[in-house]
């Protein structure tokens, strides 16, 4: 996996952003013609379909688990749906939390830890299995862009952290696609951390959240050397300092990045130089070598927000 250019999130629209403009005009008309041919696929039962303009690291997981928190509440049984993002499955999985993340995806595995999950490349493929299981309500992670799918609900994650980055579309910058086009076909936009995202409609329900860590007393004790290989690595080491743990020093790698024996030896061996304990993500815990796992302490965190009456309203106008 790649690391996310750094040029994505400058102020200023770099060399590389307009080397890459070509590329990125061949995505443009890659992604209208997708649009143009596709024939939306209905499930029986009402689709919610979670997701972002931008590329890694908005929270689309996290919110995925916090809409399937909010549907339990109203006596839905929610299932997920994931197209299971760098795993090798081709047929339709249902993902328990002991599998192989090569197989199913580590945001696959992270989530069914909650509520049930199905990967599937074609998502629609997993709508009768999840319907078999007992499912009444269908959550897409990462599926704004799954043009092939009838959705009831479409919720679009804003993180003021990331917001738009240099708002170009990939590879000269985040975007999938431009963002007033993502937010349109959006009936409820989360605002992440923030109470203001200016491209929202007045059309489009907000609500406000925000990404909350919990750190046990264990941890929050030790000096740390914190490590992650996410979508955007500087929102976790900020949340870990504001928190006001000890850290000796960061490690960051590629999102969805493989851990090898040799990449953890390095780790624990500079940790020990420091006189530090490694934590990581829940997500990243996922992928470390099994032996190391128990050297290694996790940073858990979750959605929340102090008003979910008038989200639970809205979500009822549509499934």
């Amino acid at each position: 996996m790649l690391k996310t250019p750094k040029f994505w999130y400058q102020n200023r629209i770099s060399f590389f952003s307009i080397l890459f403009l070509p590329i990125s005009l061949i995505w443009i008309i890659g992604t209208f013609l997708k649009k143009r041919f596709a024939k939306p696929i209905r499930s029986k039962i009402p689709v919610i379909a979670v997701g972002s303009a931008i590329i890694g690291g908005s929270g689309k997981t996290p919110s995925v688990i916090y809409v399937c928190k909010i549907l339990e509440k109203m006596g839905h049984r929610p299932h997920i749906i994931s197209k299971g993002y760098g795993g090798s499955a081709n047929q339709v999985i249902k993902v328990a939390p002991e599998m192989n993340y090569l197989i199913v995806g580590d945001e696959a595995i992270m989530m069914s830890k909650y509520y049930p999950t199905w990967v599937s490349k074609k998502k629609y493929n997993a709508f009768s299995f999840a319907e078999k299981e007992g499912a009444n309500v269908i959550v897409l992670d990462d599926a704004l862009q799954s043009y092939n799918i009838y959705k009831n609900l479409s919720i679009y994650v804003y993180d003021s952290i990331q917001s738009f980055g240099n708002r170009l579309i990939i590879p000269s910058g985040p975007l999938r696609e431009p963002i007033g086009i993502v937010l349109k076909r959006s009936q409820i936009v989360f605002l992440v951390n923030t109470n203001n995202c200016p491209e929202i409609t007045e059309d489009q329900f907000q609500q406000n959240i925000n990404f909350k860590i919990s750190i046990k007393p264990e941890i929050r004790d030790k000096k740390v050397m914190p490590f992650a290989g996410l979508g955007f690595n500087k929102k976790f080491f900020d949340q870990l300092y504001n928190e006001g743990l000890n850290i000796t020093v960061t490690k960051e790698f590629p999102d969805h990045h493989h851990y090898t024996k040799d990449d953890m030896f390095n780790l624990l061996d500079e940790a020990n130089k420091h006189d530090s304990f490694l934590v990581t993500t829940e997500k990243d815990h996922i992928r470390i070598p099994k032996e190391f796992k128990s050297s290694v302490g996790i940073i858990y965190g979750e959605m929340v927000s102090n008003n979910q009456t008038d989200l639970v309203s809205e979500i009822e106008k549509y499934i």
